[in-house]
């Protein structure tokens, strides 16, 4: 079995002067710091929460998680694992925003 490898993509196509003369970064790393988004992941899971649920016991049995579960990521203790986050991107069409919108309030 082999194992997945990093690629890098060039382009070619706009030499080096030109990219330095005009060219806005498009990098995210002016937008956040990848350890605070770590630190910070339950408080803003919770922040999502309280504004699309009523309560605990909604966020459990729409996550299909125990009301344990459910009642940490409320009050901001831990925060989803990859597959709820992608269950709630999925489905609800103001996740996005909501994220987005946080993020750029914490740059």
């Amino acid at each position: 079995m082999m194992r997945p490898r990093l690629t890098l993509i060039v382009n070619n196509g706009v030499p080096c002067g030109e990219a330095a003369q005009g060219g806005s970064q498009r990098s995210c790393s002016n937008r956040f710091e990848p350890y605070g988004l770590k630190v910070h992941a339950a408080e803003l899971w919770s922040a999502y929460f309280h504004a699309r649920f009523a309560s605990p016991r909604e966020v459990a049995l729409f996550c299909d998680v125990s009301f344990q579960t459910a009642l940490n990521w409320w009050g901001a203790v831990t925060a989803p694992a990859s597959h709820i986050a992608l269950l709630v991107l999925l489905t609800d069409p103001e996740a996005p925003a909501f994220f987005a919108d946080a993020v750029q309030r914490a740059a």
